[in-house]
């Protein structure tokens, strides 16, 4: 027996450290094993220590992309914002009974559509089962998308300096080269030079199923279908924030446009409540809560997986500092392959590999 003790602590040892296995991951899994406690772990981060009310950091912060392209990568608290990573943790925060409020603190260009609007139902869903505040915080930067998402908040502050807006839509950016030459590090690598021009040929079936062909532009009627499809998500997404912020559809299409603005002005607009640090934000929160000082920040803990859940294969593999950020940029780079784009600035810049044709 103590022979059979020893080598299945010998294996168990082996085993922790060829999995690489590190407690960096935060626990969503839903056990259905009896007596196995799934609920999530929060550190500390300010307040009363002793306070049993917890007001919940959360974070949307950076690109808001829909998933990560590994599926083993837990993306929160990283540069980039996986939407239905979010949504997940926000179901398991509704099941929580210790927060008493969200304090979402923001640092967005925007992303993709269909991500923007999943952090927001995420948010919208959570105060709909909870009947809890969120206050959103805006630190220097919530463009388009991330405007899209944070107005389920119930107040949105804002630091001094920050900027707001950029409410629109953008679509694909179409080449097209006209009667070319020579193609110098593109399609073909190294580069051709020829003297009866450069022919392709595209196999396709469908109208308009090769648009984007950079060898032929493209028709009116192509980018006049582009133009009502840009055109709808617009609409959706004026509707969304008119509602939302209580801003007239007019004042959003003719004097907001697409335009980015300074706290004051964003005020002026309706689209934020006030300026404010963030000390100020967070005991506003508390003070719509009645809590006075009665309360502890707290954020998503992460959990050290046990030795069964290594043993059978339940514990995240540990990922290297350098495997996490080529998931990321991947997922970035991915981002101009999306239709419809949230997003304010240059999308280019966010895959340095990929650059705009001149």
């Amino acid at each position: 027996m103590n022979r059979l003790l020893r080598w299945l602590a010998t294996f168990a040892g082996v085993s922790v450290v060829g999995l690489g296995v590190t407690g960096c991951f935060p626990d969503f899994s839903s056990s259905s094993d009896e007596g196995e406690d799934d609920t999530l772990e929060f550190r500390y981060v300010d307040g009363d220590e002793e306070s049993e009310n917890y007001l919940l950091e959360l974070r949307i912060n950076g690109p808001i992309l829909n998933s990560p392209s590994n599926s083993g990568f837990f993306g929160l608290d990283s540069s980039v914002t996986y939407a239905y990573q979010f949504q997940k943790l926000m179901e398991k925060v509704a099941e929580d009974d210790r927060i008493q409020g969200i304090f979402l603190r923001v640092s967005t260009p925007g992303g993709t559509v269909v991500g923007s609007n999943v952090v927001y139902d995420a948010l919208a869903a959570y105060k709909e089962a909870t009947d809890s505040p969120i206050y959103a915080y805006v630190e220097g930067l919530s463009a388009s998308g991330g405007v899209w998402s944070m107005v389920a908040a119930d107040q949105i502050l804002a630091a001094p300096g920050s900027v707001i807006g950029s409410i629109g839509v953008i679509g694909p950016t179409l080449v097209y080269f006209n009667n070319p030459v020579a193609l110098d590090g593109g399609l073909l690598g190294g580069g051709v030079t020829t003297e009866g021009g450069i022919q392709q040929f595209v196999i396709s079936a469908g109208k308009g199923k090769d648009l984007g062909n950079p060898f032929r532009p493209p028709t009116e009627e192509e980018l006049e279908n582009w133009r009502v499809n840009i055109n709808n998500e617009y609409d959706d997404f004026v509707t969304h924030v008119a509602a939302n912020r209580d801003i007239t559809e007019q004042t959003l299409r003719q004097d907001m446009g697409a335009f980015i603005f300074g706290t004051e002005q964003a005020e002026q607009y309706n689209l934020i409540d006030g300026t404010s640090g963030r000390p100020e934000a967070i005991s506003a929160l508390a003070e719509s809560l009645e809590l006075g000082e009665d309360y502890q920040l707290v954020r998503v803990g992460y959990d050290e997986p046990s030795l069964i859940e290594i043993l059978l294969g339940r514990a995240p593999v540990e990922l290297t500092y350098e495997q996490e950020q080529a998931i990321i940029q991947q997922d970035l780079c991915d981002l101009q392959t999306y239709s419809f784009l949230a997003y304010y600035g240059d999308v280019y810049q966010l895959c340095p590999t990929l650059e705009p044709a001149e």
